[in-house]
């Protein structure tokens, strides 16, 4: 650190001599107060404390004057060495102040940190951001994609494509041939007579023989089946799931005794 002193007077600026080489301070004197250059301290003994008192301040960290009385209050000075003063009071009032320099250029690095940190974490914010509305915007114009939103409307399916199908559900026509195929599943028994004939007629038999015709379900899809479970008890269709077997007896019309 540098120390300037401003003053005339041989004591004094030998006492700065000694001090600063003890506490190792870069020391200078000149015997003006015309000030240009910056330094961490500049003490002014008490015969150039005039109205350049405050202009010098700004070339320094920290101000100090050398005098005999206080100083009134317009000069902004930031410590006072009284006059007349000791090797060691000067000692001590100039460590104290390198102290407080050193606290407040590791305050001001501190803050210049957090000032750097804090932006970083912003810009890095503002990207994510940034990444999260192009992310947003493809999916927007990704059609395999379905919101939530498009959900709430209606699926991917719009109100004119489910107006059509509304239509066509109450079209007349249509529940006529619905109907119409309802009630062709249900089959007579006659019809499930043929069904069972045209389902063994491939195997060869003679008419004199009373072994049972085999009709294995399993090779028929349900709705070739319905009809026939239809006619049976709840019972039976609850066997034949269960794997049983079952007889069937098979008449065209009550043999008349």
């Amino acid at each position: 650190m540098k120390l300037l002193l401003i003053s005339k007077t041989p004591i004094v600026i030998q006492i700065f001599n000694l001090v600063c080489k003890k506490i190792n301070l870069d020391f200078r004197v000149q015997g003006d107060n015309e000030v240009e250059e910056k330094y961490d301290f500049i003490i002014i003994d008490k015969e150039f404390v005039d109205d350049r008192f405050n202009i010098i301040k700004q070339y320094s960290k920290k101000l100090g004057a050398i005098v005999s009385e206080e100083l009134p209050f317009e000069k902004a000075r930031d410590f006072v060495i009284p006059r007349p003063f000791l090797p060691l009071q000067l000692q001590n009032i100039l460590l104290e102040h390198v102290q407080i320099i050193k606290d407040e250029e590791k305050e001001e690095l501190n803050h210049k940190k957090n000032y750097v940190n804090t932006t970083a974490e912003v810009v890095s914010y503002v990207e994510s951001l940034a990444d999260d509305i192009a992310s947003d915007i493809d999916d927007e114009s990704d059609e395999s994609i379905i919101t939530v939103a498009n959900l709430k409307d209606g699926g991917i399916l719009d109100d004119g494509e489910l107006n059509k199908i509304q239509s066509i559900l109450h079209d007349d026509n249509i529940a006529d041939e619905v109907q119409q195929l309802e009630e062709e599943d249900w089959l007579d028994l006659s019809d499930i007579i043929d069904k069972a004939i045209d389902d063994v007629k491939d195997y060869e038999f003679e008419a004199s023989s009373h072994e049972p015709i085999k009709l294995l379900l399993s090779d028929h899809n349900i709705e070739e089946l319905k009809p026939l479970l239809t006619k049976l008890d709840q019972s039976i269709v609850d066997s034949l799931t269960a794997g049983g077997v079952i007889d069937i007896q098979l008449k065209l019309k009550e043999k008349i005794v």
